[in-house]
């Protein structure tokens, strides 16, 4: 313009419409006064058109490279336009891997499949970068200060689970994400041929955790962002979009989900290992952030205290709710099961005597017996007793104290069915030695003469520490929901067996403190709703089933919310 007037090109009007049409955002880097360009092209009626204008009497090279910085795409997926040949090579120098070219590539734009794009007919993307722009503004207002920034900013993230409706966006997702995919995974292009490898994958492996992520702030809402797949403690795919970069969401999400292990693959803008997010709110849904618990409400702490059961539909209740998770872990050969004896123990460990005796023993861990339960510091409690069929019950001879103790270096599963359990006591140390070779002579020889064996499941220890759980948890003004086990639907006869004498035992008790008992019943009626890993019987359920028994958890507690206006003090 400083050189004269502009002559109007409808033709070149028409492909930058049409590439934002295709979400191919554009931008203008002019040697120029800012305010005629604006005003000529909004008289021309595109100046809306354009983000990002970098307009000024200056060096073009810095003006690229910020515009680039500012709208944080890769420079490799970005085209310099410019009939100055020494401002393509200034841009070359300052943005190293940039895509530059001459004017005469404009007329071929439209018909490059390199500028195909995707169908935007709203201009969606162009939006997206309008919210992203108003922001850096508002940054650069505040001194460039970005946690500043972040936290005036009101960054909210909502978990989901049911990738199946969201699938198309999801493949996207992960076949297009680059800058924040940081495992590089990708599935073919074709979507049901992708759709049937995810499916494939999740089959694979019983534990795995698999959820997209939506997150808005205060500047606008930007849909579903992540996409994680976690398989046992390690992540298949962790990706996120770019327009969520630099708001510390993939870090805040990494550490939500337990910062489990990730294989980064090549390049990557972000680093996950920095301190703790603490300006981002975590909500239901962000779609639905302001109506009432999905909103601004403290988001209530449920302990869940089980087997694999409670391990799978804790992937989809942390998306709700803050958790207490307590389950079953190896330790040096032993397995520790957090039945509800290993509960109640702490009673006698008030004892210091007993103290000194569980000092003593092999395959105790440290805080091998800690518990929300018997702390309290949890709102609302959700147990199934599935475990219950694992440890054999022994006592000590001075104090009278039970506990439960199991390995699967010795037998486990007897004859007589899960209830029947094997008699450490009766092994000498010479026969577990090599099997337990963390356990000691002293440690073996002490739990041997210290502890006599009164057998597996106990009917009576169950209901008398039933009772002392729900009195103890009631009178601290706890919810408590118990979640019943699959007594009926399987090939595994003796586990079925078993979980329908627990669940008899088990009902009464709850009914008598109005105790919450979800039936699993509701859920599980046919082998089509087992997890198709062999097993044909307790615990293991398809994914679908575990989102309704979460469900129906979410339900319980947020009517307790809806009923008590102030339930507890969160």
């Amino acid at each position: 313009m400083s050189e004269g007037e502009i002559t109007q090109i409808p033709e070149n009007i028409n492909i930058v419409k049409e590439l934002n049409r295709r979400g191919i955002v554009n931008a203008i880097c002019s040697r120029n006064d800012f305010s005629n360009v604006e005003s000529k092209l909004k008289e021309l009626g595109v100046w809306d058109e354009f983000i990002f204008p970098r307009i000024e009497w200056g060096p073009k090279g810095p003006l690229i490279k910020d515009i680039v910085e500012q709208i944080q795409l890769r420079p490799a997926s970005i085209l310099f336009i410019d009939d100055n040949v020494t401002n393509l090579n200034e841009a070359l120098h300052f943005v190293p891997s940039i895509n530059v070219a001459e004017p005469t590539i404009i007329p071929t734009l439209l018909a490059d499949p390199k500028f195909k794009g995707k169908p935007d007919p709203t201009c969606k993307r162009l939006k997206q970068y309008r919210v992203l722009e108003a922001k850096q503004k508002d940054k650069s207002a505040m001194g460039g200060d970005n946690i500043s920034f972040l936290r005036d900013s009101n960054i909210r993230i909502s978990f989901h689970t049911d990738i199946e409706q969201q699938f198309p966006r999801i493949h996207d997702l992960v076949n297009r994400t680059n800058q924040l995919n940081f495992t590089k995974k990708r599935w073919p292009e074709d979507i049901e041929e992708a759709r049937k490898i995810f499916e494939a994958e999740l089959q694979e492996e019983f534990n795995s955790n698999v959820g997209y992520v939506k997150v808005s702030d205060a500047y606008g809402n930007y849909g579903i962002c992540g996409f994680y797949f976690i398989q046992r403690d390690t992540c298949k795919h962790f990706l996120f979009s770019c327009r969520t970069m630099n708001m510390g969401v993939e870090q805040a999400v990494w550490q939500k989900l337990g910062r489990k292990h990730i294989e980064i693959q090549g390049k990557v803008a972000s680093r996950l290992d920095m301190p703790l997010v603490d300006w981002v709110s975590f909500v239901p849904d962000i779609d639905h952030a302001d109506d009432g618990i999905a909103g601004t409400a403290p988001r209530p702490t449920v302990c869940l205290r089980g087997a694999c059961d409670m391990m799978m539909t804790a992937h989809f209740l942390r998306t709700d709710v803050e958790t207490k998770e307590e389950f079953n872990y190896p330790y040096e050969g032993w397995e520790i099961a957090t039945t509800l004896r290993s509960a109640l123990v702490n009673e006698a460990l008030e004892r210091p005597i007993n103290r000194q005796i569980i000092a003593a023993l092999p395959g105790i861990p440290e805080n091998r017996f800690a518990t929300a339960t018997w702390d309290e510091t949890a709102d609302v409690y959700v147990f199934t007793f599935g475990q219950e069929t694992f440890h054999g019950l022994y006592r000590s001879k001075t104090t009278g104290m039970t506990i439960p103790m199991g390995t699967y270096a010795l037998p486990y599963y007897l004859p007589g069915g899960p209830f029947e359990k094997f008699d450490y006591t009766s092994v000498p140390y010479e026969e577990i030695q090599d099997k337990l070779p963390n356990t000691t002579r002293d440690q073996w020889n002490f739990f041997r003469s210290e502890f006599s064996f009164i057998g597996g499941f106990n009917k009576d220890i169950f209901v008398k520490d039933l009772r002392t759980l729900f009195t103890r948890l009631k009178r601290a003004g706890k919810t408590i929901i118990i979640v019943g086990l699959n007594s009926k639907v399987g090939r595994d006869l003796g586990i079925l067996s078993a979980f329908g004498q627990v669940n008899e035992l088990t009902l009464p008790v709850a009914r008598e403190f109005g105790v919450d008992f979800i039936d699993a019943h509701q859920f599980v009626k046919s082998e089509n709703d087992l997890a198709k890993d062999g097993s044909f019987g307790g615990s293991h359920y398809e994914r679908r089933v575990y989102k309704q028994i979460s469900d129906a958890i979410l339900n319980i507690v947020h009517n307790k919310i809806k009923n008590m206006k102030t339930i507890l003090p969160y």
